[in-house]
């Protein structure tokens, strides 16, 4: 079986170094277009670089840190759950806290019903009969999320607050794995690895597995190697309670366009304490699992939710980056506004307007994009063997020709503070 892996493992890299020679041939080979069109060959080389460097990253990162030398090491923990119009899923997801594998003792779960108009209260009602520890707040009118996980921050008496969202749950063996590197007392959050528990039920399920697995295990992984993960995911990740709590008034009271901002609550979080001179970091080996969106309506809200919340957190961001690392800042902060702000631009010039217009082929373009996909499909296979590592083709597509463009209506729309369900 060892020799039967080794050479899975040997040909995907040999594909991996083949595929990045192929994308190199691709751009020198096409030098003419530098003539045609020198803003998509430029983006093109730009975007290709930005992809390699952090695919290479991941393959660096390594969350065995020497400083986590306490294998015993047993915090205490509470859960924060807030939850609104859940009665399918918040059973569930209460009793998976209860069923981890870690002291009974040291563990509390926090529940806020932020008013809700269905049978999520009984639902919860109901868990507590059988879980009689567990603490409800119930809220008759609806606050937002923010607030309840700012509540959740405040009554919790755990040493490590773990945030959920109410359709999410950490694997019953990685609440150690999780907590472990707060052994540090410099790490403020440590985000969980996510994956969806719907992968199979749609094609859309099935491209969001894989967006998942390379969002996480490739991109958050390279921030990791700096201490700097951007936005430690809503769906599981652990606080240091006691660093939140000081940021924690400004981090709920956060405006834009003197508006109160009603989401990305994660990612706000995140950055709060990156400002505050913390260290956040990613692991892959700490899993968790939430449910993500199966139809186009719900998907296309959360994207433009997601959206909102990235432009504002990059806002934010921008004002104090370059003063906590200037190589952070240059090599990823920067390049990622500039691939998430042209994409939409550069797909619609290369596809559409170039061949109308300027008579220029797509093709140059549209190999490239198939050779980028190429390589994150292989380091799934590579890191994983993950049999959704085909739908990252269609999830690349996918962007390019729809979602990409919800940025557009998400900055038009960006006053608007309404949370939208999924």
């Amino acid at each position: 079986m060892r020799r039967i892996f080794k050479t899975f493992l040997r040909y995907n890299i040999l594909a991996f170094l083949i595929i990045s020679v192929l994308l190199a041939i691709l751009y020198f080979k096409n030098l003419t277009l530098l003539k045609q069109d020198t803003l998509t060959f430029v983006y093109s080389i730009f975007v290709t670089t930005f992809v390699l460097s952090r695919v290479m990253g991941s393959f660096f990162y390594n969350n065995d840190n020497n400083k986590w030398k306490d294998n015993n090491y047993e915090p205490t923990v509470s859960f924060v759950i807030p939850v609104k119009n859940e009665e399918s899923v918040i059973s569930k997801t209460i009793a998976k806290c209860y069923d981890v594998d870690y002291p009974k003792d040291k563990i509390e779960v926090i529940v806020i019903n932020d008013g809700s108009t269905d049978n999520t209260l009984k639902e919860i009602e109901n868990a507590k009969k059988i879980y009689t520890g567990l603490t409800v707040i119930d809220w008759k009118i609806n606050k937002g999320k923010r607030y309840g996980m700012a509540e959740g921050f405040k009554n919790a008496k755990g040493e490590i607050v773990i945030q959920l969202d109410s359709d999410s749950y950490i694997e019953r063996s990685s609440l150690k794995t999780l907590v472990r590197p707060f052994q540090d007392g410099e790490i403020a959050a440590v985000a969980a690895h996510s994956d969806p528990q719907n992968p199979n039920e749609n094609l859309l399920t099935k491209m969001q597995a894989a967006y998942y697995f390379i969002s996480f295990r490739v991109m958050k992984a390279s921030e990791s190697l700096f201490d700097r993960v951007f936005c430690c995911s809503g769906c599981c990740s652990a606080y240091r309670k006691d660093l939140v709590l000081p940021i924690l008034d400004k981090w709920v009271n956060e405006t834009f366009f003197s508006k109160p901002v009603s989401f990305g609550d994660d990612r706000s979080l995140t950055n709060r304490l990156l400002k505050a001179g913390h260290k956040t970091i990613y692991l892959n080996n700490a899993q968790a699992y939430t449910i993500v969106p199966n139809n186009i309506r719900q998907f296309t809200k959360q994207q433009i939710r997601w959206k909102k919340s990235w432009f504002i957190n990059a806002v934010f961001l921008s004002q104090f980056i370059f003063k906590k690392n200037k190589f952070v800042a240059i090599t990823y902060f920067i390049p990622l506004i500039i691939v998430s702000l042209l994409t939409p631009f550069i797909a619609f010039r290369a596809i559409i307007i170039n061949p109308l217009i300027y008579h220029v082929s797509p093709m140059f373009y549209i190999v490239g994009i198939f050779l980028l996909s190429s390589l994150l499909a292989i380091i799934n296979l590579i890191f994983r063997q993950d049999k959704n590592w085909k739908y990252i083709y269609m999830w690349t597509f996918l962007g390019i020709a729809f979602t990409s463009y919800l940025m557009f209506y998400a900055l038009f729309d960006i006053r608007n503070m309404k949370w939208g369900t999924r």
